[in-house]
């Protein structure tokens, strides 16, 4: 079995994302990045570029359109660029009621969150078939395993994430591709910062620091886990939210959301 040489990362430019593109140059992996921000991307490309001597490709688009993943696939192949791992991570939360809610907002996050994580596997999953190897990483979250009142969408998308890299990682065993689905609690990012003021009751020892994070999950996904979760207080929270009664765990959610 040759090299897994490329990684491609999706929402690169800041948060998990770059704490991944960090970690994957560390390794000695050229990289694609992929965000909006096409001037953020190009700086940090640099930066990897010198740091550790890998080749940086970057690719500037928004994955929320629904043809957003056959674009940036054929734009790729247009390069002749081999994509060896899939690191589905761009994704985005909306902490309010559902009443409340911006309708367009909320869209967008389904789309980013559900559909353009499917839609980018689906395109890059053909060719690492292909080559009989490759490694697909869905960020999902320990939302993934739990009801979330005040967020019951973002937690939604990420059970889906959950689910769906479960089920393919079983279509695909034999095959030289595995997948990993990467459940991180709460993470000292700037999406945690816009999470409406929830970070403000969340004890300092659940928080993880990403380079950490991203340091572990890589390992993880090397070996072909198919769920990882990255500290001991969140595989017992998981093993709470999975063994009681799920009218409990509602319940017990749902008085934190209201305390909040």
């Amino acid at each position: 079995m040759s090299k897994l040489t490329t990684a491609l990362i999706t929402g690169a430019s800041e948060g998990i994302g770059r704490c991944f593109a960090e970690i994957y140059a560390k390794n000695g992996h050229d990289l694609v990045l992929v965000a909006r921000n096409a001037a953020k991307l190009m700086d940090f490309a640099a930066e990897l570029k010198a740091k550790y001597s890998v080749d940086v490709h970057v690719f500037a688009a928004d994955l929320i359109p629904v043809d957003a993943a056959q674009k940036l696939f054929d734009a790729i192949a247009l390069k002749e660029i081999e994509i060896d791992i899939l690191v589905n991570n761009a994704g985005m939360m909306q902490v309010e009621k559902l009443n409340l809610s911006d309708s367009q907002q909320l869209n967008n996050l389904l789309q980013l969150n559900v559909q353009s994580l499917v839609n980018m596997t689906q395109q890059f999953v053909n060719p690492m078939l292909a080559r009989g190897q490759g490694k697909i990483v869905n960020i999902g979250s320990i939302a993934s395993f739990m009801p979330t009142p005040n967020f019951a969408a973002y937690g939604a998308s990420k059970a889906f994430v959950l689910s769906f890299s479960e089920g393919i990682a079983e279509e695909l065993s034999g095959t030289g591709v595995t997948v990993t689905c990467v459940c991180p609690g709460m993470t000292e990012t700037k999406m945690l910062s816009h999470a409406d003021g929830i970070e403000k009751f969340i004890p300092k020892f659940l928080k993880a620091d990403p380079m950490e994070l991203a340091a572990q999950a890589y390992k993880a996904s090397m070996k072909g886990e198919v769920v990882f979760l990255d500290k001991i207080a969140n595989k017992l929270l998981v093993q709470w939210a999975t063994h009681y009664p799920r009218w409990m765990v509602r319940s017990v959610n749902g008085l934190f959301a209201r305390f909040k």
